[in-house]
């Protein structure tokens, strides 16, 4: 199963005359919840689920208490932690003072294997069309409703030819791990 996305049409604010450009739109669905992202993850191994959730909980511990000491924290096999912002700038030195920092983010950089990993396994797969306000629930409803001849349009890999059933991209059967 790939990435779901749904294609929506985007005007050009400059062109608002033109009818606009067909653009591939993330469908993302809710976070898989705690407690299933703990047994999916400790799936096959001696780690309890809980302890997972224990580890974590002090991973997060660790990463507020060297971030706000400003030091960059690494994560193996996830990535690093790091503070950045900003300041308004002074002539003089000794105007500065700690009200002037500004934009303060907590900058996430993912490991470089696990990236290129997700990276390598990725593929998309048609999850429907937004127009005009109406959802249609594949990219194959929408050519039928609108009276298109159909052409590919379903699974990909990235930058791939289309191959697929543009289907709504759920599996009979499957749990359902979101809700």
């Amino acid at each position: 199963m790939g990435v779901p996305y749904k294609l929506q049409r985007r005007r050009n604010p400059l062109k608002p005359a033109e009818p606009g450009q067909w653009h591939a739109v993330p469908k993302t669905g809710k976070a898989v919840k705690e407690k299933v992202m703990t047994r999916m993850a400790t799936e096959d191994t001696t780690v309890a689920d809980v302890e997972l959730i224990a580890a974590a909980k002090l991973i997060g511990k660790f990463i507020h208490n060297q971030t706000i000491q400003g030091k960059r924290v690494r994560v193996p096999g996830l990535g690093s932690f790091r503070m950045s912002f900003g300041s308004t700038g002074v002539d003089d030195i000794t105007k500065f003072n700690t009200n002037m920092i500004r934009n303060v983010k907590i900058v996430f950089v993912m490991d470089q294997d696990l990236r290129s990993s997700i990276l390598n396994d990725l593929s998309f797969e048609n999850a429907g069309v937004d127009d005009e306000g109406v959802q249609y629930a594949s990219l194959e409803n929408y050519k039928e409703v609108k009276g298109l001849s159909p052409s590919g349009g379903g699974q990909t890999s990235p930058g791939g030819e289309g191959s697929g059933d543009g289907g709504e991209g759920s599996e009979e059967g499957g749990e359902d791990l979101f809700g």
